[in-house]
């Protein structure tokens, strides 16, 4: 009975030893499996923190890179905006620069127009062409020489006034070359206008020389006249051609 007894415990120690040692080796291949685990999960931590600090450092560098650009790209559009303002400057300038040569033209052949009419007023004419000769053709040489002496001091009026105007002309072009860069187009309208303004001057002198040829055959009929009082016809001899021939 104790034998029995005895058999039984032993038997229920070994079963219970059985039972242990299967339990701990089950907890050691649940360990086994942990520690794999834990390990495979560390391994990938490790490899997400290395691409983690890769990533980081790639974005600091593009971030980097962008401000970079981003400030070349701010410097590039302020000295674009720089230089458009500038060009807007420069295309203003030279629109009212445009403006004020049309202007000054208009003006110039305005006046010049006022001027050549008025001076075509002041003409005196006595010359006729007979013949292939100029004959003085009045009956009043006195009256006529009158004339030629008011029509002169018109055109000295007119002449002075064209040479004030081409005084005028002269000190703007000196002006407009002070304050910016003279180019083709402006030297051609700067001569054209001052060619305009001498033509008249000419114009005008021209005026008053035929005037004066006028004048000195008229002094020369007056001088003959006294030689033949008795002739009572209208002057028409070609007293001028032998004024020419002195």
């Amino acid at each position: 009975m104790i034998h029995d007894n005895i058999q039984d415990e032993k038997a229920c120690s070994e079963s219970a030893k059985i039972s242990v040692l299967q339990d701990n080796k089950m907890l050691l291949q649940q360990l086994d499996v942990a520690r794999k685990d834990f390990e495979d999960l560390h391994k990938d931590h490790e490899e997400l923190q290395v691409k983690s600090k890769a990533d980081v450092k790639l974005l600091v560098k593009e971030v980097k890179s962008l401000r970079n650009s981003q400030r070349e790209l701010k410097q590039e559009l302020s000295r674009l905006m720089k230089e458009k303002l500038e060009v807007e400057r420069a295309v203003n300038k030279e629109k009212q620069i445009t403006e004020n040569v049309i202007a000054a033209n208009a003006k110039l052949l305005h006046e010049c127009e006022i001027l050549h009419n008025r001076l075509e007023e002041c003409s005196v004419n006595f010359l006729v062409e007979e013949e292939d000769k100029l004959i003085v053709d009045t009956s009043s040489p006195s009256d006529a020489i009158d004339l030629l002496t008011t029509s002169d001091n018109r055109i000295g009026l007119l002449l002075a006034e064209a040479q004030l105007l081409a005084q005028d002309l002269e000190n703007a072009v000196a002006r407009s070359d002070e304050t910016h860069n003279t180019n083709g187009s402006d030297r051609t309208d700067n001569e054209l206008r001052k060619m305009l303004t001498e033509t008249f001057i000419d114009n005008a002198r021209l005026r008053m020389q035929v005037n004066s040829i006028i004048r000195c055959a008229l002094n020369i009929h007056l001088k003959s006249d006294k030689d033949d009082e008795d002739e009572e016809a209208p002057l028409r001899k070609t007293v001028l051609s032998k004024f020419l021939e002195r």
